[in-house]
Formats: C-alpha cells, sequence, structure tokens
C-alpha cells in the first residue's frame, strides 16, 4: 500500500530525531521542514500533529516545535513494558522458531564492538533489528507491528537523553546477549532462551 506524503514526512522526522539531526535543543518549524523536503503546509501541518499526538514533539506557541521532554524513568517504563512482553511471546511461540527462522535472525546480528559505540543510534537499529528478527518467527503481524513501535519509541528516547552526551555510554560493556539468546534457542533451552532475554533488554 502507497504511503502519503504526511506519512513519508512522518517518517523523515523520526529519522532526523534518530540520528541526532533533531535534538532536544532543536525547534522546528512548518516553514523549516516545508523548505527541506520541498512540500507544501499541509502534509507537514499533519505530521507534525501525529507527532504531537503521539508525544514525541510538543508546539510551542509562536515558537515551533521541540522533542518532548523525556527522562530515564520514562525509558525504564519502555523497558519494563517490554519485559512483560517480549519473554512472553518467546515462551508462547519457541516451538515455532525453525532451523531456517534461526539461520535468518543470525544474520541478524552484527558483533558490538567499541566502533559501533562511535554511533550510538546506529547500535540501536542493530539491537532492534535483532528483536524483530525473532518476532518474525511467531508469525504474529499485531505482535510485530506493536513491538517496532515500542523499539522505535526507545531508541528516539535514547537519542532524546543520550545526544549532547554520548561519553555516557562510551564505557558501556557490549557483551554478544543476542547470539547467547540465539544458541539457547538452537539448543532448544527455553528457560535459559528466555532468561538471556531478559538480560539483554535489561542491558539497555
Amino acid at each position: 500500500m502507497k504511503i502519503t506524503l504526511s506519512e513519508e514526512i512522518y517518517d523523515a522526522i523520526i529519522a532526523a530525531i534518530i540520528q541526532g539531526e533533531i535534538h532536544s535543543d532543536s525547534v522546528v518549524t512548518e516553514a523549516l521542514l516545508m523548505e527541506r523536503f520541498h512540500v507544501s503546509k499541509s502534509p507537514v501541518r499533519e505530521s507534525l500533529v501525529r507527532l504531537c499526538h503521539e508525544n514525541i514533539l510538543v508546539s510551542i506557541p509562536r515558537v515551533g516545535y521541540r522533542i518532548q521532554s523525556v527522562d530515564r524513568e520514562y525509558l525504564e517504563g519502555i523497558i519494563r513494558f517490554r519485559l512483560n512482553l517480549e519473554p512472553r511471546y518467546l515462551e508462547l511461540f519457541f516451538d515455532k522458531i525453525s532451523e531456517t527462522d534461526i539461520v535468518r535472525i543470525r544474520k541478524s546480528i552484527v558483533p558490538m564492538d567499541k566502533t559501533v559505540l562511535n554511533n550510538p543510534f546506529e547500535y540501536w537499529k542493530q539491537t532492534s533489528h535483532f528483536h524483530l528478527a525473532l518476532a518474525i518467527s511467531y508469525q504474529d503481524k499485531f505482535y510485530y507491528d506493536i513491538l517496532k513501535k515500542i523499539l522505535d519509541r526507545q531508541l528516539i528516547t535514547f537519542a532524546t537523553l543520550y545526544w549532547s552526551n554520548l561519553s555516557d555510554i562510551a564505557d558501556k560493556k557490549m557483551s554478544d546477549n543476542h547470539t547467547a539468546v540465539l544458541n539457547a534457542i538452537e539448543r532448544h533451552e527455553k528457560r535459559a532462551a528466555i532468561y538471556l532475554l531478559e538480560e539483554d533488554i535489561k542491558s539497555a
């Protein structure tokens, strides 16, 4: 299904936030976005209204739009929600994960070394790819769509919190949690896989 122009602009604004181009000190205006995307006011306004409705942006009268302020507690709320969702789905659909799925999921795993930490947004995108690759195995589109929205929101929250101080994560210990989860699945060790998935989610 073809997406609308306002949806394209919405996605582009989200991408700009994730990549740090729009950050917590930025002021975004309709005129700026119209010039950037070479479009009229209507689709820009539609996308901004949607972003405000989703509490990603906040409108400041006669000024423009800024990213909604969040704190570490908000991020922890996302993590709590994921801890009550993803492990449960892994438990429910564990036996549906095939050898073909395992091969596909393994391709989504990127080594997490110090070079990745030079771009924390890229790190989070790669992390999301693993969790979504695992979700595909369940063949539950509703779950996949919901998880993608949650991971996108976590990525936006992360970008908002850390864009100006990347040193906060410079010493973050990167272990190959994803490989450990997948290896446990491959060995048919359900409890171990669930535990390792929980630990991976907590490490955010």
